[in-house]
């Protein structure tokens, strides 16, 4: 039980690493200096480890890696979105 726990602690820190960019990337409409590169391998690197979780049922790593992976998605749509923006301009 206390694995759980300690797999939640690190998922809430992990999306804590990332929202933050988010968040400001929401307010600001600015993601011009925010790397594909970076969100590619933070979207694949969260695909594959919610296969590995899956495979060997982790629900804790499921359910965080879930999340973070849908909020490097969401970051990944609003780049696309505003950088096409400036691009128009």
């Amino acid at each position: 039980m206390w694995v759980d726990v300690v797999a939640y602690v690190a998922g809430v820190f992990l999306m804590f690493s990332f929202l933050p960019q988010v968040i400001k990337s929401g307010i600001t409409k600015k993601t011009r200096d925010i790397a594909w590169g970076m969100l590619i391998c933070s979207f694949l690197s969260g695909i594959f480890y919610e296969i590995y979780a899956i495979a060997l049922d982790l629900k804790p790593v499921i359910i965080m890696n879930g999340i973070f992976t849908v909020t490097v998605l969401v970051q990944m749509c609003m780049k696309f979105v505003y950088d096409k923006k400036v691009q128009e301009i």
